[in-house]
């Protein structure tokens, strides 16, 4: 028997088929499958194209597909996308969750715990043993910051604010300006061309220049650190969940971040990265 488990994040996609001894009898990466950054089509013709390419166009042989994917929000989301999957692969067995589900299978079998993904998005999660309650993850237009689009957005502006002489000399504006090949400019005419993922890619910006001794930078990562910490912090204080916080993501599992995000956790949190890929 051959099954297929896929995570979905805001940036790629990670595949792998195995079978039921737990043997990764192939592994495939792509992009996104997000249905709210591709559109629900195009995501499931997405999926389609990794589980054709794992089963080298044998998908009959599959007896079943997990999906954990950003951009599943309300109940209906994820048995929805299944269904769409099941049809355009023609696999019976095939369900879909938000992509946090992956990073609690990833870290703890424990039945309680804090689950929160910082990566492009943002998104928390309290589980309990008979519930899971989500906390924020409305995407880049509502979040609360914490994510690494709010991160990247927080370079970019930062770098026009000096341009323009509205904000604090930063040492993020040469970085900026090298990382985009444009004027600042032209920049902000191309972060409005581009997904959420294009802003994204700035945030890594902020870490190399904090560590130079760039204040405004580290303001930056202080303030998203805070923003997510408040709500794992919520989580644990709102509903049954123990003391486990499980984090995963690019920004998350950046250990300076992790440094940052420690320090603003309630007293008595313990912080776990899962010690395995989510898929």
């Amino acid at each position: 028997m051959k099954l297929i488990g896929i995570d979905g994040g805001g940036t790629k996609t990670a595949a792998v088929l195995f079978d039921e001894e737990g043997r990764v009898l192939a592994r495939h990466t792509a992009g996104p499958c997000n249905p709210n950054v591709l559109g629900f089509d195009e995501s499931i013709a997405r999926v389609k194209d990794i589980v054709a390419t794992l089963t080298q166009g044998e998908t009959r042989s599959v007896a079943a597909i997990y999906i954990g994917t950003a951009g599943i929000f309300t109940k209906d989301d994820g048995p929805r996308f299944a269904a769409a999957v099941s049809r355009a692969c023609g696999v019976e067995r095939v369900k879909c969750e938000n992509d946090v589900m992956n990073v609690v299978a990833a870290a703890t079998d424990a039945d309680r715990c804090v689950a929160g993904v910082s990566g492009t998005g943002m998104i928390v999660y309290a589980k309990e043993p008979d519930r899971v309650t989500r906390l924020d993850g409305w995407g880049y237009l509502l979040g609360l910051g914490g994510s690494g689009y709010d991160i990247g957005r927080d370079v970019i502006r930062a770098a026009v604010g000096e341009s323009e002489g509205t904000s604090a000399a930063t040492a993020l504006t040469p970085l900026v300006e090298r990382k985009a090949g444009l004027s600042l400019e032209n920049l902000v005419l191309e972060v409005y061309r581009h997904d959420p993922a294009f802003v994204a890619s700035f945030a890594p910006l902020a870490f190399e220049a904090e560590a130079a001794g760039d204040a405004i930078a580290k303001d930056i990562l202080v303030a998203n650190a805070q923003a997510f910490a408040k709500l794992l912090n919520r989580a644990a204080e709102s509903y049954d969940c123990g003391d486990e916080v499980v984090v995963s993501g690019g920004i998350a599992t950046n250990a300076r971040f992790g440094e940052l995000l420690a320090k603003e956790l309630n007293e008595g949190l313990r912080l776990v990265v899962p010690s395995c890929p989510q898929v």
